[in-house]
């Protein structure tokens, strides 16, 4: 016979299977499991070493779910195209980035947000025969007879640099590293500091190397949410347990000594 009696009433064995799995602790566990998505390439924030995903980012939401005991995290490092595609499908749970409106469709995102980058960073050379000028300016216009060294086709630094100061302009970060520090073809450019001491650190300039915090520099503050793929049944509990780690004091401090070993 394949029926059993469950509270007086006549279920299929097949369906008493069922209920069985579903209450086993091994299904619950795999429910608590929430894959995130990396890039690969965008050090230091995160970068894949040994097939792994490693960088500030990684960190931030291993330190936060540290704080949620009911969900458990692996990371999964790719492409960022890619690792976008896969939290829109659901076939990545999460990521951690800046929540644009396009996002937002297939996403939910934490309120409060995990990291901000901030632009609001000089990066300079010791050794420049204008740090006086660099170290005192208070707006771009004191610093209208310095050289500011730019990254090719940043359309930010397009819109958030005077156009009243001579540039140099670099392929990408390395090349402007080199511009400042070996080449001096510029005397300084813009940046978080993360990365400027990444880079420098990489490229052999940690020892000449000065990052100055400025409040000139407009639209400097990037916010980068956790986010949940909508696919994810739980999605809304996840966001709402992140928020509430959030306020906790102990999370905060913890939140400020890794950011601070990055900078």
């Amino acid at each position: 016979m394949n029926e059993r009696r469950l509270n007086g009433a006549v279920v299929p064995w097949c369906l008493v299977l069922l209920i069985v799995l579903l209450a086993s602790p091994g299904v619950a566990l795999a429910k608590s499991k929430l894959t995130f998505a990396f890039s690969e390439k965008s050090p230091p924030y995160s970068f894949s070493l040994d097939a792994r995903a490693v960088g500030l980012f990684p960190d931030l939401v291993q330190l936060a779910f540290s704080f949620i005991p009911d969900y458990t995290t692996e990371n999964a490092v790719m492409p960022w195209s890619r690792a976008q595609f896969n939290v829109r499908l659901g076939l990545s749970d999460g990521f951690l980035t800046y929540p644009s409106k396009a996002r937002q469709g297939y996403a939910i995102f934490s309120e409060s947000p995990l990291f901000t980058q901030d632009f609001g960073y000089l990066v300079y050379s010791a050794d420049n025969p204008n740090l006086g000028v660099i170290e005192s300016a208070t707006s771009f216009a004191d610093l209208s007879s310095l050289t500011v060294i730019v990254e090719k086709g940043s359309k930010w630094e397009e819109d958030n640099i005077p156009d009243f100061l001579e540039t140099v302009s670099g392929r990408d970060v390395n090349t402007m590293m080199h511009l400042l520090m070996l080449r001096e073809a510029g005397d300084f450019f813009v940046q978080p500091a993360e990365d400027a001491r990444f880079i420098a650190q990489k490229l052999g300039y940690s020892e000449k190397l000065k990052v100055r915090k400025v409040d000139f520099v407009p639209n400097s503050l990037i916010p980068f949410h956790i986010g949940v793929s909508r696919e994810l049944p739980s999605a809304e509990t996840v966001i709402n347990k992140v928020e509430a780690i959030m306020r906790d004091p102990e999370f905060q401090s913890q939140l400020d000594l890794l950011l601070e070993s990055y900078r």
